[in-house]
């Protein structure tokens, strides 16, 4: 109709949707990302309004994020959530700021701070929307645990009707509301990947995948996507199935499809996902290099979180071909990354678990001086 008509203000939602379900149903992105041209042009031009503030957070969230860098995105929420306050669009201002911080953790920024703004957050989220209130109370909890925050209750805010993530859970389940049943699973995943639950994470990912929404493109599609790459390369190096070096392949081709609209975001995911690979078919060159890339790619990214969970995952690799001292060497390196991060908990487990205490490594990178060369 707006090709036909002319195109308003009200047809950067038509565009955007448009846009949104090329990228859903077909995965062409250059489709996806002609249309979503249109929707911000029209965008940049229209004047600021509760619809013009909702179609914004849309474009952003669901089409701008695949082709831009993660901190574009968390500055493009923070817009959005500034004019959604200004015109009483609360709603969308909520579910900006929500978005901002999603980012942010993925985006590797310091978890402290995230803490403080969540906290904050929630307290006032409360008031306005409850069902966005619990999702923010999950995203709290991720947080402050591997934070290390102890003290910390995130479901206080629920007077007694929720005590933590179970109880969310079951409350969400009596209610049918499967928004915030996928929440708290995706919770569990994202939560048992970072603290090396693998198996535990595969389950609850299981459950995720099995609702229709989370295979919507999104940052929380990304994430999950990746982790569970990751993770299904360990568990078939452990023994657990042929079944997991195919669900790894799997997650790889994914990535290498996203990753031609915006390598800021997904080169270091696809090169860490393809050294997992080679690690799982022997090649141990390959695989040693590619941990290598994705390290040097997470850092100059900013990704300070990815580039201690390649350190991590290098380190472990590097341990099972009884490469001991290099291996505590990325061990060491990744424990920096994850102090850096502000995930104390993690560090502290990472310490643990491989007895760095007693490690004569150097605290020094693993050498990331390769060249770059994705396709051979």
């Amino acid at each position: 109709y707006s090709l036909q008509n002319g195109v308003c203000e009200d047809s950067a939602s038509a565009f955007t949707i448009f846009a949104y379900f090329e990228i859903f149903l077909t995965q062409s992105f250059e489709s996806g990302r002609k249309w979503g041209d249109v929707a911000k042009t029209l965008l940049e031009e229209a004047a600021l309004c509760p619809a013009t503030t909702r179609a914004r957070l849309k474009f952003y969230t669901c089409v701008n994020f695949w082709f831009v860098p993660l901190k574009e995105s968390i500055n493009r929420m923070e817009d959005v959530e500034d004019m959604g306050y200004k015109v009483g669009e609360i709603e969308s201002a909520d579910m900006a700021q929500m978005q901002r911080y999603k980012y942010s953790f993925f985006g590797g920024d310091q978890l402290s701070l995230l803490s403080q703004a969540l906290d904050k957050s929630l307290r006032s989220m409360a008031k306005s929307s409850v069902i966005l209130a619990k999702m923010s109370a999950l995203d709290k909890d991720l947080v402050d645990t591997l934070v290390g925050v102890k003290s910390s209750n995130p479901y206080a805010i629920f007077d007694g009707e929720i005590g933590n993530r179970q109880t969310l859970l079951n409350d969400a389940q009596s209610k049918g509301l499967n928004n915030i049943v996928e929440a708290a699973h995706l919770h569990n995943v994202f939560l048992s990947f970072w603290m090396d639950d693998y198996e535990e994470a595969v389950k609850s990912s299981d459950v995720a995948m099995s609702f229709p929404s989370a295979k919507m493109p999104g940052v929380k599609l990304v994430y999950h996507i990746f982790y569970r790459g990751v993770m299904a390369y360990q568990l078939h190096r452990q023994g657990k199935g042929e079944k997991w070096l195919d669900e790894g392949n799997k997650m790889l081709d994914q990535v290498e499809i996203w990753v031609k609209n915006s390598k800021p975001i997904f080169e270091n995911k696809l090169v860490l996902l393809k050294a997992e690979q080679d690690a799982s078919m022997c090649n141990f060159l390959p695989a040693k290099e590619s941990f290598e890339l994705s390290i040097k790619l997470a850092r100059d990214n900013g990704y300070i979180n990815e580039q201690g969970l390649a350190y991590e995952r290098m380190g472990k690799y590097l341990m099972s071909i009884v490469e001991v001292p290099e291996a505590e060497c990325c061990f060491l390196s990744a424990h920096k990354c994850y102090l850096q991060w502000g995930a104390k908990a993690k560090a502290d487990k990472l310490w643990k678990d491989w007895n760095l205490g007693s490690s004569t490594g150097k605290l020094e990178p693993c050498a990331t001086n390769i060249k770059h060369k994705l396709n051979e």
